[in-house]
């Protein structure tokens, strides 16, 4: 004979198993999700590095009459008129300069101790004129570069 508890309180096996792959589905979405935001808050350092660039460059040609062309690295001083932050995520190139006149630049996301788990180590190009980005990664040319 079976003695059934009255009051008496819990979850079948059934309901969390449930409530576990519930949790499961939404942390598949989320965490990719999160990787992306992550990723473009990184990628707008370099995007702000860019325009400050941009400016530099553009006071420097009408000064000089050509762009400036060598390296940007921490250890030279470009002759520009403002300061450039440096960067924590991305390495400078070396600004390159053509008859057109126009010049181009590459950032390459380091990879501290390793590259972002998503996206991978990519470089990102800036040419001037017009203003082309692009990127070396499928994904960054998606999710990160402006539309």
């Amino acid at each position: 004979m079976t003695h059934k508890l009255n009051g008496q309180k819990g979850f079948t096996l059934i309901e969390l198993l449930v409530v576990v792959l519930i949790i499961g589905i939404l942390a598949a979405i989320a965490v990719p999700q999160y990787f992306k935001v992550v990723e473009k808050g990184k990628f707008a350092e370099s995007m702000q590095w860019v325009n400050g660039i941009k400016g530099a460059q553009e006071r420097y040609l009408a000064r000089n009459g050509v762009y400036y062309g060598g390296t940007l690295g921490s250890n030279t001083s470009p002759p520009f008129d403002v300061g450039l932050s440096q960067m924590t995520k991305f390495s400078v190139g070396t600004v390159t300069v053509t008859t057109v006149p126009s010049w181009v630049i590459a950032l390459t996301r380091n990879g501290v101790p390793a590259c972002p788990a998503v996206y991978g180590c990519y470089t990102v190009s800036y040419a001037a004129p017009p203003g082309t980005l692009t990127c070396t990664s499928t994904d960054c040319t998606q999710d990160l570069l402006p539309n």
